[in-house]
């Protein structure tokens, strides 16, 4: 893993529909190692390495949940609401940056009642994002608005980085920086004359899998690798029967989600592959959630799809926690497929007789 680049992309602040700062540090990443760096109308980024053979895409989403200013009141409190799922109780009292027009980013912190002005009754009830709001220190509108605060700015969640012991990382966003950091590092690494390799980035994925569209329309490619994140089970309270990842055994390769199967070939080729390198592998599904699989899959005829995916804690909240060794695994086997395949391989993948 390289942490740094990750840190960089944690630390970058991308929510749906504001995805800017993410994108320019990967153009800035990819320069030296693409042929071609292009976008498609919504901004997604494409880098092209090569320009023979069949065409493989590595895709992860650049956009992270978030909020939007929606109103700002007489006494200088913020109205928002969300964008991309979020769970209401994993919000309240959380540290956010609100990014103004002029790219500075003003901190808040979204308010909570202390217990003592509460009720017993109150205590109990989960509060609706609805009524929650947005403290940034200003006691008018006239004085959010001196800061720059507009409605229709973004708001992310208060960077934050950070390795914990030999194997964690625990960060804001990395549902899916990793996904951004192991295309990078895989266009790095993968030197293969017989593939194009596309490297994309794409846009909205929290909001409906948007980019994942309009970039396989650009692209038009003979195969995808999606990268993303999934649901590791192996905290209290989850069902492991529904969520069997666990950090530190593997990446999982999505079996299905709501919009996408995995292509049968692709997860038996990758299997191979990691077993090859006696490297760990983890099965997984997910019937409330897609990953940009679920667009390129089906654009412009459909294409054979594989998403693979890090297990991860803590899912669109603050701050999420991945496994060192599975970001590993998952590197160190797509380098050696990809460096290995050819036109023949491809052509096999595609064939349905």
């Amino acid at each position: 893993m390289n942490t740094e680049l990750l840190e960089s992309l944690c630390l970058a602040t991308a929510v749906s529909g504001d995805e800017h700062d993410v994108r320019q540090l990967l153009i800035s990443r990819l320069e030296g190692v693409s042929d071609e760096i292009h976008f498609d109308g919504l901004g997604s980024v494409i880098a092209r390495k090569g320009s023979r053979g069949p065409k493989i895409a590595i895709v992860g989403h650049m956009d992270e949940v978030g909020f939007i200013v929606k109103h700002i009141s007489a006494d200088g409190f913020i109205r928002f609401d969300t964008i991309g799922s979020w769970w209401n109780q994993s919000m309240l009292n959380h540290q956010v940056a609100i990014r103004t027009r002029s790219g500075v980013s003003v901190p808040g912190l979204i308010g909570s009642i202390a217990p003592h002005a509460l009720s017993d009754k109150q205590k109990q009830q989960p509060v609706e994002h609805g009524e929650m709001f947005i403290d940034i220190g200003a006691a008018s509108a006239a004085e959010v608005a001196a800061r720059g605060v507009a409605v229709g700015d973004f708001i992310s969640p208060q960077p934050n980085f950070a390795r914990w012991g030999d194997d964690r990382i625990v960060a804001k966003a990395l549902d899916n920086r990793v996904g951004c950091a192991l295309m990078v590092e895989l266009m790095q690494r993968v030197n293969n004359p017989e593939i194009t390799l596309f490297g994309t980035g794409t846009v909205e994925e929290e909001v409906g899998l948007r980019g994942a569209q309009t970039s396989a329309e650009t692209s038009k490619p003979d195969l995808v690798i999606v990268l993303d994140t999934a649901v590791a089970g192996d905290i209290p309270g989850i069902d492991p029967v529904h969520f069997p990842l666990k950090l530190g055994a593997g990446p999982g390769i999505m079996l299905f989600d709501k919009r996408y199967f995995a292509n049968q070939k692709l997860v038996a080729a990758y299997k191979e592959h990691a077993e090859a390198e006696w490297m760990p592998w983890q099965l997984c599904t997910m019937k409330t959630g897609a990953t940009d699989g679920g667009r390129y899959n089906v654009m412009g005829g459909g294409r054979p799809v594989i998403s693979l995916c890090l297990p991860t804690r803590y899912l669109h909240a603050n701050s999420a926690m991945i496994s060192i060794r599975d970001y590993d695994a998952l590197l160190n086997t797509l380098a050696r497929w990809l460096n290995q395949l050819d036109s023949e391989q491809v052509a096999a993948y595609r064939d349905f007789r």
